[in-house]
């Protein structure tokens, strides 16, 4: 059962009076490196990064802890330390290209597709056949979006099951060595088939010996029936009224609210790579996409060859019980970072708790660039400030926002991390706010505690006030909780590899520790300077990833 309903859930109440509720979601570079690894008898051998750069050269070794030693565990952690981004890789020039039509999106289905076909087998065969059937569910389909250059082959599938229909891409590379990738997207209610261009240009590494399917899971993206609630496109500041209104569209379109849940996801996922005829695939989950990868790996494990985790979120966590903490930690790492090269000398931690502190007690209106007032009190900001954090960029603005903030310049911090914390609520946006409620409500909001306490700190308070917001939303949406089997921990030998930043708030390294020691076969890669989801941003992340599919485990990494 969902939590019941607490005060606050009319907006009149709301502590701005003019806040929107909090996103249900989790709020959602190497230049040179030289690598090897040391050893004492009777030790485990240890990692020994050296990073090289203009900058800072930094040379570390890592004490593994003797508890993620014992039995068959294979953890390996990494730092890169002192490292800087660069840009990503030369787009690959040329070719012949592809041509894809804007589909009309389809509606709730009303029945079943069931035509007759043949199974397609691939034994033996690492890439994907070119027309793969298992009881006529896969069947072709324009792509949706637009059209991406590319001399690689790029073909779109729908997957027509009895209560949906999921928007299906393959890109197959020229010369695959190893099974096909599947990328799970973030979210949830996030999308991936209208952005392959992540993908395609530049073109990833991971195409050199791999196929990528990208699919857009259950009830957002393309695939059909959408829980994009589109009331909520019209004003950057919409309260529980917009929601209603969404939820009672959806229910008279029939359209199933409780439908979008790991498990169900999960399934899709089997059904998809039945669909394609493979007997294995390796997995890339990246933030809410780690989740689904981890019940892959528990309810279709034999089929798992390999599973790249970025910024994991464990199923047995508490992800809104730990966030406030998570927030503070990366502020704080980011903080220390910042006064490590004078470029805050006043710091960032302490200006923010005045700044929230303040804001608590005296909201204030913000006039936005399409002239609406927006009330900003403590919990807004902190939103907004996590969600910037989390970008790539992220980190450089919110050194710039807080001390505007602290000068009481509110409207310049604000519109600076507004460049990349934007919440998607505008025509055709990435996020579909109600698949992310039905996950969110089921999947996660019933086995936190979600209480709020007055700490003293104005940053932890600030955070956690969104508690409150997630759960009258959750009232309002009113879907089944899931199993109890979706918040216990993954137990695993199938070989994985984490990759966590130390300035990520939404998923915190601790949470990708946590789960390296409880995976029997894992290979956890830290970076101080990493953000979320860094392998689709950064390129040293983005080349481990692609290593590692290859086959190569990262103790003694390529050079990135």
């Amino acid at each position: 059962m969902v939590a019941d309903q607490p005060p606050g859930t009319d907006p009149s109440e709301w502590r701005s009076g003019g806040t929107s509720p909090a996103s249900p979601s989790i709020l959602i570079a190497l230049k040179s490196a030289s690598w090897t690894t040391t050893a004492s008898p009777g030790v485990r051998p240890q990692m020994k990064v050296t990073t090289q750069s203009s900058q800072v050269s930094v040379c570390r070794s890592v004490q593994v802890p003797q508890s993620m030693r014992s039995g068959s565990s294979r953890m390996h952690t990494i730092l890169h330390e002192g490292c800087d981004s660069q840009d990503g890789a030369v787009p690959e020039g040329g070719g012949g290209g592809y041509r894809c039509r804007v589909r009309r999106p389809m509606h709730a289905l009303t029945g079943v597709l069931c035509l007759i076909g043949l199974i397609a087998a691939c034994a033996g065969s690492s890439g994907i056949s070119d027309r793969p059937v298992v009881g006529g569910l896969l069947v072709d389909a324009d792509c949706p979006g637009e059209e991406v250059p590319t001399d690689l082959t790029v073909t779109c599938y729908r997957l027509e099951m009895a209560d949906a229909s999921l928007s299906v891409v393959v890109i197959r590379a020229t010369d695959p060595t190893g099974a096909p990738v599947l990328h799970l997207h973030g979210g949830p209610g996030g999308r991936a088939v209208a952005e392959r261009f992540r993908w395609l240009a530049p073109r990833s590494e991971v195409l050199g010996g791999h196929d990528v399917i990208l699919v857009d899971q259950r009830g957002g993206g393309d695939s059909t029936p959408s829980l994009d609630c589109h009331e909520l496109d019209a004003a950057p500041a919409v309260g529980l009224d917009a929601y209603r209104s969404c939820r009672q569209r959806l229910d008279n379109a029939g359209v199933d609210r409780g439908q979008v849940t790991v498990e169900a996801i999960a399934a899709d996922m089997v059904s998809l790579r039945r669909a394609l005829g493979l007997e294995s695939w390796h997995l890339h989950g990246i933030s809410f996409g780690t989740r689904i990868a981890l019940e892959l790996i528990r309810i279709d494990e034999g089929a798992v060859e390999s599973a790249v985790l970025d910024s994991p979120m464990p199923p047995e966590v508490g992800a809104y019980d730990d966030l406030p903490v998570g927030v503070l930690g990366a502020l704080e790492r980011l903080d220390e970072g910042c006064r490590a090269v004078a470029a805050c000398p006043e710091g960032l931690v302490e200006p923010l708790r005045s700044v929230l502190a303040d804001l608590a007690d005296r909201p204030v209106a913000v006039t936005t660039f399409s002239g609406e007032a927006v009330i900003y009190d403590d919990v807004r900001f902190a939103r907004l400030l996590t969600n910037a954090l989390a970008s790539p960029v992220g980190p450089v603005l919110v050194r710039q926002a807080i001390p505007l903030a602290a000068g009481n310049r509110l409207a310049e911090a604000v519109a600076r991390l507004g460049e990349v914390a934007a919440t998607g609520r505008s025509a055709g946006d990435p996020v579909s706010e109600g698949a992310q409620l039905s996950s969110e409500c089921a999947d996660e909001v019933p086995f936190n505690t979600m209480t709020t306490a007055d700490t003293g700190d104005p940053i932890l308070d600030a955070v956690s006030g969104a508690v409150n917001e997630v759960r009258a939303l959750c009232a309002l949406w009113d879907v089944p909780a899931s199993p109890r089997s979706v918040d216990l921990a993954t137990s695993s030998d199938v070989p994985v590899l984490i990759l966590s930043g130390h300035l990520d708030p939404i998923t915190p390294v601790e949470w990708a520790r946590r789960l390296a020691a409880g995976l029997g076969n894992a290979t956890l890669v830290e970076h101080r300077e990493w953000t979320h989801v860094p392998s689709m941003s950064d390129p040293c992340a983005a080349h481990i990833l692609a290593g590692f599919l290859g086959g190569d485990i990262p103790a003694t990494p390529p050079d990135c």
